[in-house]
This record gives C-alpha cells, sequence and structure tokens, in this order.
C-alpha cells in the first residue's frame, strides 16, 4: 500500500473521477501510516459494530451545530470551509479539493448539505489532511488523541477509523477503491450464512440492493465516498429532513 494508484488500479479506475481518484491515494497513504486499523473479520462483526458506528456518526453533530451559522439545519460552501479550519485541513492541494468534496456530498442535488451528507463530507475532508500531513513529514497521530486534536478531528477520526473496519474487509488490495465483485462474494457469503437455507435467488436481490445504494453511478467500482455514505444509512444515520 503506497501512497499513490499503481498503474494497473489506474487502469481499472480509468472511468473514475478526479475526486474519486485523489481520495483513493489519499486513503492509502492513510490506511500505510495507520497501522493500527485493520479490516473486521467478517460481515456479520461489521453488523455487530453498527452502532457503535452510529454513535460515532451522531457524535459529529456539535460539529454540525457549531458550524451551522444561521441555524438553519443545513451546511453552506462556507460554513463548511469553517468545519474544515477545525480539522485543520490546509494548503493548495487540499483548497482545491474541498470544493468536490461540498459538491459530492450534496447526494441528493437539492442545494444543500444535510447532517448524513456533512458527515461524510467532513469525514472526507479529515482523510485529506491526514493525508496532506504524511505527505508534508509532519507527526502522524496514529490513534483518536484529545490532547493532539482538535474536537472535530478527534470526533472524526475516530468516525473514520471505525468505517475503515468495514472498508477494508472489500478492499483487502488497499487499493483505495473495491470492485463489484469483492462486494458480491461477501455479501453472498453474508446473506447464505445470515438467512441460513435460502436459495441464490434471495441473496441475489440482497446483493443488488446493497450493491445499488453505493453503485452512484452504475460503474463495477465503487469510491470510498459511496460506500461510506452507504454505511451511514445502514447503520440507521438519517438526514435531518427525514427525521422531522
Amino acid at each position: 500500500m503506497g501512497g499513490c494508484l499503481s498503474s494497473g488500479s489506474s487502469a481499472r479506475a480509468r472511468d473514475m473521477s478526479a475526486l474519486d481518484l485523489a481520495l483513493a491515494s489519499r486513503l492509502q497513504t492513510y490506511i500505510a501510516t495507520h497501522p493500527e486499523v485493520h479490516a473486521s473479520k467478517s460481515l456479520t462483526k461489521v453488523a455487530l459494530s453498527f452502532n457503535a458506528m452510529l454513535k460515532s456518526f451522531e457524535a459529529i453533530r456539535v460539529v454540525f451545530t457549531r458550524v451551522d451559522a444561521d441555524s438553519n439545519g443545513t451546511i453552506e460552501y462556507e460554513e463548511f470551509l469553517a468545519a474544515c479550519a477545525e480539522l485543520r485541513v490546509e494548503g493548495e492541494k487540499s483548497a482545491g479539493l474541498l470544493r468536490d468534496v461540498y459538491e459530492t456530498a450534496d447526494v441528493n442535488r437539492d442545494g444543500h448539505v444535510d447532517f448524513r451528507e456533512f458527515v461524510m463530507a467532513l469525514t472526507l475532508a479529515f482523510l485529506i489532511a491526514a493525508a496532506e500531513r504524511v505527505e508534508n513529514g509532519e507527526e502522524v497521530v496514529s490513534r483518536p488523541n484529545e490532547k493532539k486534536e482538535t474536537e472535530a478531528e478527534f470526533l472524526t477520526h475516530r468516525c473514520l477509523d471505525k468505517v475503515l473496519e468495514a472498508w477494508l474487509l472489500f478492499d483487502d488490495a488497499g487499493e483505495g477503491f473495491i470492485h463489484k465483485k469483492n462486494v458480491t462474494s461477501a455479501l453472498a457469503s453474508f446473506a447464505d450464512g445470515a438467512h441460513g437455507d435460502h436459495n441464490a435467488g434471495a441473496s441475489s436481490k440482497l446483493i443488488s440492493a446493497r450493491f445499488s445504494e453505493m453503485n452512484w453511478d452504475e460503474t463495477d467500482t465503487i469510491s470510498f465516498q459511496e460506500f461510506l455514505y452507504a454505511v451511514e444509512g445502514w447503520c440507521g444515520l438519517e438526514d435531518d429532513q427525514e427525521e422531522e
């Protein structure tokens, strides 16, 4: 696992966006410099960790509330940048990615970012900042540590590490993205084990539904942001509009 995509990985990811590729590279850097982050042993373990993930996601609400300056329940771009400042995201390379992160986070394209979308955006911004510090030769904070990190960094760091336990179950080669065949294989095994004597058709329906939730662009490759947003939903994190 290096800090950049291999030539083989680039070929397979040819149809991915510039943001997808940039985040995949930074994801590789983060994983390579945080050896304490391990893949979950099975999808059953992932499912059992959903409650802990949900608590981790919900903890970020304090950051959301703080940067929602106009208290309208959504985050505009300038407010997102305020949150990024708490993550100490800085530098020309990261600045160019943040606008793309914000626009990608507006999943339903309604013109603003709700809480669920904000959690995804903040996690991606933290990933960018953490990888950039490594590239700049700065000290790596391997584990969430309130004494070394701002509150936003601590909460987002913990959130990212929990999600990576699930991500690495699929991205076992450390490419920074996952393929349909990896998802199909893992979910087929989970469906058969979880539901007993179900036939292949039942498992196929589950696989198709779950993969579709992650596959925004209808390709055979899943980016980290697609995976993260889907996991938020599986854990039970809803956007504020759905809660009302």
